[in-house]
């Protein structure tokens, strides 16, 4: 391979997260839609706990697999979510539109 083509293909790489087999950062916002409609009820429209019985969620100090292990199990009274109502992608955005609070 030629200098100018391992420059490319590296550039390609660092430029497209599709291709380098890690997954797409999401929107903040396409979080906010989902977190809306499954998580709100609970922990209120930006996450902060005052909408029910539901903790503040924000700042989100967990990582990803943290939360993930939370909304599958469920811990304290919140009940496990099956994959069915939230997908695995619909927690990576909500963990996003969190992290987005977060800051």
């Amino acid at each position: 391979m030629s200098r100018v083509s391992g420059v490319l293909l590296l550039l390609a790489i660092c430029l497209c997260p599709v291709a380098s087999g890690l997954p797409a950062k999401p929107a903040p916002q396409e979080g906010k839609a989902v977190f809306d409609r499954v998580c709100s009820v609970c922990h209120g429209r930006e996450g902060r706990g005052d909408a029910g019985p539901g903790p503040s969620l924000v700042p989100l100090e967990k990582d990803f697999n943290e939360v993930l292990g939370i909304v599958r199990e469920g811990t304290g009274e919140m009940p496990p979510i099956p994959r069915e109502r939230v997908s695995d992608e619909d927690v990576k955005q909500i963990f996003g539109y969190l992290k987005s609070l977060s800051k």
